[in-house]
């Protein structure tokens, strides 16, 4: 009976170590495997790397460090190979050191596999190691089934946990596995205490105390054990499923956001496009000073957001043009006092409009009081200094700068130490000090006049 237990026994067992084999080697090759290296290379690599292989590494240098320790107490080497230590503290510093050596085993060749593989997150890497050492180990502690009296039950206890374990396994594979490999291809920060900790701390206090309960807690002790750490484990992958599947929420969510933002931004340049093309001479013109505008709010030091935000009020900060006729803009001679009065409705008919996204309230202000003056000369409204809002100073010096660097139907763009003087003489009248000057910086960078319309005359 005993005889046909062990081996019914040993046949579940190589069962479980094809299956955790096959599904290792598969959950390392879909989150990680990007073709750098040959399939059969690879094969050899993660299999050199298995945490079996690792186990037995670890178990050996385990049982050395024990040896050695016990040798070094005056024991007798051939009772070592056979017995733990009767010298209990040595023995628990050597099996705690056999369990961190095995831990530190596992990271380091999930490390180096990782960056052998270029994976983009190698912590997730060592947190996908340490998850199936966590299974690997829990089925390696199987209770020796030494007399016909146990040998049913203990048979039983195996084959259950062997059962609960290559479910464990397909949990980990499909639940985890699956959301992991989706992202290892992000360059984003992932927070490493949080996958690796926590299976870490649980391998090693598994087989430090499992083995403490197997020599000298009992039977009936170790195998609560092992129900018990089944039950984390479970705990494990439910947890970690819920913790990827946030981060691939939240991922999804901040994709989704940077979609509709560039949606949001295309539609405005395809709007400030069609307002440009009611003049043949301002092609381009509002995309240019959205993104000079941009440039100096870089320089000036404001935040990403800002200088987006920035950015998009240049788009449109010449809307209200699309109510000025076009004959207006585009008489080629001088206009009269009347026609020049039509063309500065443009910014309060330009505020009009887009004060009406509530979204975006702020976007209206570079529509209003980007011809504004810093001396107060300007218009709609006569605003003077720091009461013009800081995006319009921006937007005038870049709007100034654009005018000067383009062609229009009575001359030829600017030479650009022209553009350069201009601008330094009007710093304190018409433009704001700071903006003007970053804009005379950017104008400095750009030894080969690139900053202008490109189209010859």
């Amino acid at each position: 009976m005993q005889e046909i237990l062990i081996d019914i026994s040993k046949l579940f067992d190589s069962i479980f170590m094809i299956c955790f084999f096959v599904v290792f080697n598969q959950s390392i090759k879909k989150a990680f495997y990007k073709g750098q290296i040959s399939g059969r290379k690879f094969n050899i690599q993660t299999f050199i790397t298995n945490p079996v292989i690792l186990f037995f590494a670890s178990y050996f240098i385990a049982f050395t460090i024990e040896t050695a320790v016990y040798v070094a107490l005056g024991g007798d080497v051939n009772v070592a190979k056979n017995q733990v230590s009767k010298t209990t503290m040595y023995s628990y510093v050597a099996i705690l050191m056999g369990c961190i050596v095995f831990a530190l085993l596992i990271i380091f060749f999930a490390y180096r596999l990782g960056k052998k593989l270029e994976a983009p997150n190698i912590s997730l890497m060592i947190f996908l190691y340490l998850m199936f050492a966590v299974i690997f180990g829990l089925s390696g502690t199987d209770t020796a089934i030494e007399t016909d009296e146990y040998a049913a039950v203990t048979f039983g206890v195996n084959l259950f946990k062997n059962m609960v374990l290559v479910i464990a396994i397909y949990l980990l594979y499909q639940l985890v596995q699956n959301t992991l490999s989706k992202l290892t291809d992000k360059k984003r920060f992932i927070n490493a205490k949080m996958f690796l900790i926590p299976p870490l701390v649980f391998l090693l206090s598994y087989y430090f105390f499992n083995y403490l309960t197997y020599i000298y807690g009992g039977y009936a002790a170790n195998i609560v054990l092992n129900i018990l750490s089944l039950m984390i484990l479970f705990l494990f992958i439910w947890a970690f499923d819920i913790i990827m599947k946030n981060i691939k929420a939240t991922d999804d969510a901040v994709n989704a956001k940077d979609e509709i933002k560039m949606l949001s931004v295309e539609v405005m340049e395809a709007l400030a496009n069609t307002i440009d093309a009611k003049d043949k001479y301002t092609n381009g013109h509002s995309i240019r000073v959205a993104d000079y505008s941009r440039m100096i709010a870089k320089k000036m030091g404001l935040s990403e957001e800002e200088c987006e935000n920035i950015y998009n009020m240049g788009l449109l900060h010449d809307i209200g043009k699309i109510g000025v006729p076009n004959e207006i803009i585009n008489k080629p001679s001088r206009l009269t006092d009347s026609e020049f009065d039509v063309i500065k409705t443009h910014p309060e008919m330009g505020y009009s409009i887009l004060s009406k996204i509530k979204s975006k309230p702020d976007l209206a202000n570079g529509a209003r009081w980007h011809h504004e003056r810093y001396d107060g000369k300007g218009y709609p409204d006569n605003k003077s200094g720091e009461d013009i809002p800081l995006e319009a100073r921006i937007i005038a010096v870049a709007d100034s700068y654009d005018a000067m660097t383009s062609n229009r139907s009575y001359r030829k763009y600017l030479p650009q130490d022209t553009v350069r003087s201009e601008i330094e003489k009007n710093i304190g009248t018409q433009f704001d000090p700071e903006a003007a000057k970053c804009m005379l910086m950017i104008i400095d960078e750009d030894k080969e006049y690139k900053l202008r319309e490109n189209i010859e005359l």
